[in-house]
C-alpha cells in the first residue's frame, strides 16, 4: 500500500541539486485557475549541502520563480523532500502567470494569443505579448523534472514563442 502523502499551504520543501547544493521552495497557494494545482516559490539562494536550515531566513530570500507542480509526485520519487513550515507566504496578489493559447507551440516564432491570470483569478486575454508581462512565469503544470531543472539551469527544458 502506497502511503498517503500530506502537503499543506507554508510547507517548505529541499532539493538537492547533483549533490552539490541544496535549494528551497515553499508551496503558497492552491490555483484552481491551473487545475487546483500546487503553487510553489522557488528561492533564489543555493545552500551548501550540510546547511541546517534557518526557515525564518529562507523565506526571506528572493524568489527565483513560481510555478505549478505536483508535490507529491516530487516527493514520492525523490526529487524533493518536505523539511518545514512556514506562515510567511509572500504577497500572492503581486504574482502573474502567463499562457499561451497555441496546444502545440513548437516552430512558432510568435504568437497572438496570450493570456495572464493571478492566483484564483479569471484568466485575461492580451493578445501579443507585452513588455509588461514578458517576465511573469509560465503557467502550467510542470513535472518534478522541469522544477528541478530549472533550478539547476534557470530555465525549463523547452522554449515558448515571443
Amino acid at each position: 500500500m502506497v502511503k498517503r502523502i500530506v502537503t499543506k499551504i507554508g510547507n517548505i520543501f529541499c532539493a538537492e541539486i547533483d549533490g552539490q547544493y541544496k535549494c528551497y521552495f515553499q508551496y503558497i497557494a492552491n490555483d484552481f485557475t491551473v487545475l487546483n494545482s500546487s503553487v510553489i516559490r522557488v528561492f533564489k539562494r543555493h545552500y551548501p549541502i550540510e546547511y541546517i536550515p534557518d526557515f525564518d531566513e529562507i523565506v526571506k530570500d528572493e524568489v527565483s520563480f513560481y510555478a505549478h507542480t505536483v508535490l507529491s509526485v516530487g516527493i514520492r520519487y525523490g526529487y524533493w523532500s518536505k523539511v518545514g513550515k512556514s506562515t510567511e507566504l509572500g504577497n500572492l496578489g503581486n504574482i502573474v502567470f502567463r499562457m499561451v493559447d497555441e496546444i502545440d507551440f513548437r516552430g512558432i516564432k510568435k504568437s497572438f494569443h496570450w493570456h495572464i491570470w493571478n492566483i484564483n483569478h479569471p484568466v485575461i486575454s492580451i493578445g501579443e505579448l507585452t513588455d509588461e508581462y514578458r517576465k511573469a512565469d509560465i503557467g502550467m503544470v510542470f513535472s518534478c523534472i522541469e522544477i528541478v531543472h530549472r533550478i539547476r539551469t534557470g530555465k525549463y527544458t523547452f522554449d515558448l514563442p515571443e
